[in-house]
Parts: structure tokens; sequence; C-alpha cells
């Protein structure tokens, strides 16, 4: 329960406590605090902040070429741990500033009007749905209730000590005023099944209503089906089941509590609790004895219930404290004639009015026909189903008088209610526009949508289409959150990195061990399935579009800062830097943690209108639905791993061949998983996974929302806030017994209960965080020590085979002499003791000229590729003191680009070294002596043909 606290802050700091709060899941209790702890508190933030950044950052730009995963881990989960502590902080300190209710009273009391404009024009919609308007009015009465079912007279009549009764007999046209006539505000109405208690309880709330000033309750009516008083108190559920009805009503107030739990207090609500009979039989007595306690001298509410079961109540409880009863009567012979006869202009064949049989029959006093009839149709539910079967179709009402086929009181009422749905799906001939739905369709539909609530325990029988078929439902998400699990594994296989790792002791491939690790993130994800039940919601990003603006900003700046970081420089031709990829996921992670807003402006709280509200949230806001919950969180988590897998995998043995390409596969299929993911984390989602496989086998309509509402336009269903409901609980219970047989048998597979209750509680998510933790630190480590590639050219052929006799011969101008020992050349000559057939020279005796050609192809490290290593090589030996080096990183390889081409120590000398990836060639050119023409030119020519003939014999790939 949250308290309310009055005064100033030092009051409020001496309450103690306000309310409860989850942040990742984990529970924490507001309380409010001094300047000093508030001081100590930020201290403590800052130094984890600093902390985490500092590790996270080192971690992430470590320059030796291998991350250091352990400190990523660790700076994360400070950084989260941060945000926690800071965030319960502020929110302490802003009730230790006595601002809990100067900051709400403004905004529930617009809430408040708000929900008196929606309930007014939602219940009049109703009123007129259910024919309780104008001259569709039945003459209903009522008088006090017997003298056992009711408070004493002092105790009702508060404040004026007076055992008098009062004068509460009168029609239920005017029970408004009866109302007021009763000080204490409480009121029991009761009547035998369809009496009216509903109509006259809605027609109460709506005069309400419609005379309320700014300063009275806002009657809301709420069904006492769904309430377990054991379990929850009165203005608790009764905050839950607004919520529910008024997504926007759950937004947090930042004070611990939400709206809907500051909406319903005794001072601002007057309760309108239906069907106190529609209760487990065992739940009423109890929902009397905590009406009781829940009952202060704020509290005014309203009780409609049968009388039966109301007295079995009072028996084993006590009445309601403070409530006045009134029991509605049924209707007189002579009403009812005045009503059939006005209600329609119909005649028989014989030119009669339609009902004039039926009355004259009901007429004769002795009858027993007669009496059945009366005692049926003086029940205004059977007199409102008598003119649906045959005020509005070809029907005609004379077949009642059948005594051979209607012999009791029950055959009739039985009659009336199975023929209801066939004849209001079957209009008279010519008359309108024919259903869009079959009658026999419509009753099949209806029977198995009866079935399913009444198997699962919907409470009142309640269609609200959250909870259509939770079976279905939650198998049909349960399958697509395994789909993400599985799409997650299948990205991973289907992108680099390729070939397999060494972890824990085991060679597989990274998909496989990622496949490992979420087992347990799927099992928690799994069980959140089956145990939560998602309730729609209404949000907005309009109210947190500065915050939004902001975090993207601050993300984009991010992402500036690690793509700067990576930029060669002179001092660092290859520096490290922040991953981008990395960057980006965190900046859009931050961006969709400024959580939406929930809009305080009360809508229409109608079953399309929640529908489509909830739709609207879940495909705008489904990236943040992935992240919402410890649970979620775990499933998203291995999600994101590809993304840490590929860029561990870029930095290392994927660094020649990760390209623009594969980032841009795994971003967006990562992005298409986590929107399919967060779809799965919402009402909506989980309906239309149900909806597509009911509908799919027959079960429902495609169109299930406009087979609802038309039932409803036709007077077979109700509306109860966002739910549907049967027009009464009989029709109900006739729809079961037309329900065909189920198609579901078999034996179901379900989660053990102790399992379930092992992996609901915030510790089960934790623990698959630590895995998920180890995993990033593991995974990645084991991914870096595979080798990086060598390059796409393997080693070429030996170096004396590049250059054919008869090239080297015109190049030398005589017969070239094969040198058998290296000189001392430099380069790559100096020494070579590594591979012979890397070099090769030729000389001659006659001119004295010289042709020397080298190759190295680069053995890659599990830090460095062989490209890699090539580059720096290629730098060294073209760069001298006071240069940079002639590499550049954006030619392509063997463009000639990279060729250095240098004179040599005399004007007929040449020399050139040319990079192709991860392989080098140098050759030294001197020319025979007196040739009047640049060495270089007939020196490149050469580099060329022996470029060319390396590269293609080896790898098969011309330069």
């Amino acid at each position: 329960m949250h308290n309310t606290f009055h005064g100033d802050a030092e009051t409020v700091i001496q309450a103690g406590s306000i309310g409860h709060v989850h942040l990742y899941g984990i529970p924490f209790q507001l309380t409010p605090l001094s300047r000093w702890a508030f001081l100590r508190r930020c201290a403590v933030t800052a130094a984890l902040v600093a902390s985490g950044g500092f590790l996270l950052s080192t971690g992430l730009t470590a320059s030796t070429g291998r991350k250091a995963p352990w400190l990523v881990v660790t700076g994360l989960a400070l950084l989260m741990t941060a945000h926690s502590v800071g965030w319960v902080t502020w929110q302490c300190r802003q009730l230790s500033r006595g601002r809990y209710e100067n900051a709400l009273r403004a905004t529930v009391n617009g809430v408040l009007a708000g929900l008196a404009r929606e309930q007014t024009a939602r219940w009049r919609d109703e009123a007129i749905a259910r024919r309780v308007q104008g001259p569709r009015l039945l003459p209903v009465l009522c008088r006090t209730a017997e003298r056992a079912l009711f408070d004493h007279w002092s105790a009702i009549r508060t404040g004026e000590r007076s055992d008098e009764p009062l004068p509460l007999d009168g029609d239920v046209t005017e029970i408004d005023r009866l109302y007021g006539l009763v000080p204490s505000g409480r009121l029991v109405i009761l009547g035998e099944p369809g009496a009216g208690k509903s109509v006259a309880a809605l027609r109460l709330g709506l005069r309400l209503l419609e005379r309320r000033q700014p300063a009275d309750r806002v009657p809301v009516m709420l069904p006492l089906a769904s309430w377990n008083p054991a379990d929850t108190g009165l203005w608790r559920w009764a905050a839950r089941r607004l919520a529910t009805e008024h997504p926007e009503l759950a937004a947090p107030t930042g004070f611990g509590t939400t709206l809907a739990e500051e909406v319903a207090r005794p001072e601002r609500l007057l309760l309108i609790l239906e069907g106190l009979d529609e209760m487990p039989a065992e739940r009423r007595s109890v929902a009397l004895r905590t009406l009781n306690e829940s009952l202060d001298e704020h509290t005014h509410l309203i009780l409609t219930s049968r009388t039966e079961q109301y007295r079995n109540a009072v028996r084993r409880a006590d009445v309601l404290s403070g409530a006045a009863a009134v029991t509605l009567r049924p209707l007189t012979v002579r009403e009812l004639s005045q009503y059939l006869r006005t209600s329609t202009r119909r005649t028989g064949s014989d030119g009669t009015p339609l009902w004039e049989p039926v009355l004259a029959r009901m007429r004769d006093g002795d009858d027993p026909h007669a009496l059945r009839l009366r005692a049926v149709l003086s029940s205004p539910l059977m007199l409102g189903l008598a003119l649906a079967v045959y005020g509005e179709t070809a029907a005609d009402p004379a077949e009642l008088l059948d005594t051979a086929a209607f012999p009791t009181r029950a055959r009739i009422e039985k009659h009336l209610i199975a023929r209801l749905v066939p004849a209001v799906y079957t209009p008279p001939p010519d008359v309108g526009k024919p259903p869009r739905w079959r009658a026999e369709d419509a009753e099949r539909h209806l029977s198995r949508l009866a079935r399913d609530a009444a198997r699962h325990g919907a409470p009142g029988g309640e269609l609200a289409w959250w909870r259509w078929y939770p079976g279905q439902a939650k198998a049909a998400t349960a399958v697509a959150v395994t789909l993400v699990y599985g799409a997650a594994v299948a990205l991973t296989a289907a992108l680099p990195p390729h070939g397999t790792i060494r972890w824990w002791g085991m060679t597989l491939p990274p998909w496989a061990a990622l496949a490992v690790l979420g087992v347990l993130p799927l099992l928690v994800a799994l069980v959140d399935v089956h145990a939560t039940e998602p309730v729609p919601a209404r949000l907005q990003l309009r109210r947190r579009m500065p915050t939004v603006l902001r975090r993207a900003a601050a993300s984009a700046a991010g992402v500036g800062f690690a793509w700067l970081t990576g930029i060669p420089t002179e001092k660092d031709p290859y520096p490290a830097g922040f991953p981008v990829p990395v960057a980006i996921a965190l900046g859009v992670l931050f961006v969709v943690r400024a959580a939406p807003s929930m809009p305080t402006d009360v809508a229409s709280a109608t079953p399309r209108s929640l529908l489509r509200a909830d739709r609207v949230s879940t495909l705008t806001l489904a990236v943040n639905h992935s992240v919402t919950g410890p649970r979620r969180w775990c499933l998203e988590a291995v999600v994101l791993f590809p993304v840490l897998i590929l860029d561990t995998w870029s930095d290392h043995a994927g660094a020649e061949v990760t390209g623009p390409a594969a980032w841009a596969t795994l971003l967006s299929g990562v992005l298409a998983i986590t929107v399919v993911h967060g779809i799965t984390n919402t009402a909506w989602g989980r309906h239309a996974a149900g909806r597509v496989v009911l509908a799919a086998t027959g079960r429902l309509p495609w169109r299930t929302m406009a087979f609802l509402e038309d039932a409803h336009a036709r007077g077979v269903l109700r509306q109860s806030g966002g739910v549907f409901q049967f027009r009464h609980a009989r029709l109900q219970e006739h729809l079961l017994g037309e329900a065909p047989p189920a198609r579901d048998g078999g034996v179901r597979a379900r989660p053990h209960p102790r399992a379930v209750r092992l992996l609901r509680r915030w510790p089960a998510p934790l623990l698959a965080g630590v895995v998920l933790a180890v995993g990033s630190a593991t995974v990645p480590a084991s991914v870096s020590q595979v080798r990086r590639p060598a390059g796409p050219y393997a080693v070429p052929a030996p170096a004396c085979s590049l250059l054919d006799g008869p090239t080297v011969t015109s190049a030398l101008h005589g017969a070239p002499v094969r040198d058998r020992a290296a000189r001392n050349m430099g380069g790559l000559y100096a020494p070579w003791p590594r591979d012979d057939d890397g070099w090769c020279s030729w000389h001659t005796e006659a001119n004295a000229s010289r042709l020397a050609l080298a190759t190295d192809a680069e053995t890659p490290t599990p830090d460095r590729s062989g490209a890699e290593i090539a580059k720096d090589v290629f730098a060294g030996l073209t760069t001298r003191p006071g240069t940079r080096a002639h590499a550049d990183p954006s030619a392509t390889p063997c463009d000639w680009r990279h060729e250095h081409v240098e004179p040599g120590s005399g004007e007929a000398t040449a020399r050139a070294v040319l990079l192709c990836r991860n392989v080098l060639f140098e050759i030294d050119y001197d020319a025979p002596a007196g040739e009047p023409s640049d060495p270089a030119e007939p020196m490149q020519r050469l580099l060329r043909l022996a470029v060319r003939e390396g590269l293609r014999t080896r790898a098969g790939t011309s330069p």
C-alpha cells in the first residue's frame, strides 16, 4: 500500500517510506534523504561513473591489438550501477523536498475531469446500445429492501443521529434522486436475475456524471468478478482496473506511484461495484468483510447483486456498513400490457396488434400457462429478449401460447435465450443490409468465445482482446520468442566470422557458442511469456521529445568521437580507436532508454481504441519494448551479441575481409530481430500472434474486433470499459452448451511449476546476465585468438622463375650470370636467410650491368594480418628519417599507387618497391655502362612482368 503524506519536508522525512519502484527488475524502496545523505550518494554515483567510464574506455581503446573484454564488462556494470544509484537518489531527494502532493494535485484534477468526460460519453453510448433510453426504458420500480439486508438507519443517516427510515421507494428513472437521499453515499441495489440491476446502476452513474461539479467524486463502474479480495485490497484493485481500461493512468508519477493509484482514492472516486453474485461463492463473504474494512468516512460506493446471493453473504459476514438497500421489483401485467402495445406497430395476420394474443392469455388469471408467461415476461431481461426475438423479425409471438412446446417457465426462458442470436442475425427480407456474418457462424464464434472465457476463468465472462485464448496466444508468442533466439544464432552463422574457436575447452564455431550462451536467457524469456500477461498501453514520444533529442545529439557526438579516434595520423598510421559499430549500438540503446511518456489526457476506453493505441505504441516503440524488463533484456543481449562478435573479429582475423556490406547486413538483421522481439513483449503482439493461429484454424473470424462490435450493436454483447461482456450470464450459459467440441485435445506441454517459480524471480535474470557477461568476455577473447588471414595472395613462385631468360638478357644487354650468394643490398636482401627462393640476382661481365629481384609473402599472427605486416614493412622500406610512409591506405594494392621508385647510388641505377596486399616485391637495376636512357622505365617494366607472373601463378588472381 502507498501512503499519502501531508505537510512540509520534515514531516515527509519522518514518514519513513513513500513507495517502491523497479529498476532492471530489482525492487527499490523510496525513502526520503537528508541533504548530507543526498550528497554522499551523489559522490558515490560520480565515483562509479568515473570508474566505469575509465574501464570502458581503456578496454575498448587498448592499443595492443587485443581488446580487454573484462575491462569492458566491468565498466558497463559500474555504469549501470551508477545509473541505478543516481536515479533512485534523485527520486528520494524529490520526496525529501516535500513535493509529493503539490506536484500531483493539478495533474490528478485534470485526469479526473478527463475521466468524467470520457465516462459520460461512453455510458451514454452504452445506454443507447442497451436500449434503455427514451421510450425504450422499462417502467421498473424499486422499494426499500428487507430489513435484514442493510445497516441501521442511524449508521446510514450519518451526522443526523436519526433512526427514521428513508423514503427509498420509487422509479428507476429517478434513482439518482433516491441515492441523493442517502447521507452515507452507500447504496446496495438488489433484484432477481434479469431484474435490471446493471441498467439501474448505469443510469445512476450517468445521472451523477451529468450533474457533477469539479470537486465531486467521479463514478466508475467496476465488475466485482475480476476482484480477488484475498490477494488485493479494494483500492489497489480499483487502481489496477482503471489502469487496464485507461492505459494512460499507468503513467508513473515519479514518486513510486502511478496516476491510477493517485486517482483511486475515496475522496476522488465513487465506486459502482457491479455483480457481487458473479463472484465465486466462497469470495462473496470475504469481499463484504474486505469492503467493510476498507471503508472510511470518505468512501461512497454502490453495489449490485442478486438478492439471494447477497443474503447468503450477509449471513456469513455482515451487511455493507452504512449502506442502504433497495430491491427492484418485477413488472405488473398492466405495465407489461402498456409497454408491449407501444413497443411495435406490427400486426398479426388477422390485423390485430402483434402482442394482443399473448396479452389476452396473460390476463387469464388462473390459467397455469398465463402464470408462466407473466412470470417470464415480468423480468426486464426476458422482456427485452422477447422484443428482440419478435419485435424486429418476422417471427410471431403467438407461438409462445403453445402449451405443449412450452410446458414450464424454464422452457420459455430457454427458448427466448436460444432465439436471440438467430433473430438478431436474421433480419426480415428486404429490410436493410444483410449482416456480414451468418447466424450459424456468429453463434459458433460466440459459443467458442464463451467456452474460452469460462475455461480460463475470465472474470464475469469478459471478452478482453488481450486475454482471448491465452493458451494459444502464449504458445504462438513462445514460438515467436524462440524464433528470435534462432534468428540471432542464424545471423551469427550466416555472417563472418567463419571457422572455429577454442572456448572453455571446446572447439566450436562462434554461432554455437552463442547458442549455448542463449539457452538460459531463452528459458527466462519463455517463462516470462508463460507467467506474465501484458496489458494495453498508450505511449507517446511527444512529451519526451526534448529528452530524446538531447540523447540523440549526445549519441551522435559519441559516434563522431569514435570515428575521429580511428583516423590515421603521421604518428599513428594504424590507430586502434573506439569501435564505431559499438558506439552506434550504445548510442541507439541510450536513445531508446529515454522511455516514452504516458499521456495524462484520458482517452476513450473502448476495446477498439485500446487495441489501436497499443498497436501504435507497439509498432512505433518496438525497440523500446525489447528492453522493457530484465527478462527481455537478457534475450535482447543475445540478439546484440553478434555485433560484439563481428566487431572483435573485424579487429583481428577479419580485418581485411570485413566490409560495409557485412556491417550493414548485421545491423539491419539485428534491428529487424529486435523489432520482432519487442512486438512479442506487448499485448497487441501476443494478440496478433494468437489471432493469426485462431483465424487460420477457423476458431475466430479474421476481423474479430469488427465481429464483436457488430454483436454489441445487435444487443448480444454489452461493453464495460475496454472489454465486452455477454448481455447476461444466462446467455453465456446457453452459448456454453452450444459450443462445439474442443479440437485441441491431448496432453499439453506445460512448464514445471517449480521451474516457473524459480525462473520468475529476479535472481534468475540476474544469473542470466552474469552468464552473458562472462560470455561477452570469453567469446570475444576466443575470437581474437583466431589467426588473422594471410592475405589474398599465396607465396609467389621462386624469384628466379618470374623473369625468363630472354627478358633478363635484353635488360642486361648481355648473357646473364646468376649470383649464387646474396649481397648486402639492403631492403628485402639484407640479410636474406629466410627463403633462398625469395631472391634472385643476375649480372654481366661485359658491361657491369646488374638486376636483382626479391619477393616477400608475410605470415600472419593472432594480432596482425599478413596485409598489415606487409604494409608496415613497405612503410619501413620506403620511409627515411624525417619523411612519412608512402603507403596510401585509400589505394587498391597493386594498382601501382603503392609502387615506390627511387634512384640508385649512380645515375644509371634505380630501385622500386611494390605492395600487393600481403606480398612485397623489390627490384634493383644497374643499367649497362654507357646507356643514355633513364633506368627507371625499363626497371618498372621488368617489375610489372614479375608481379603478373608471380601473382597469377600462385593465387590465380590477376593484379
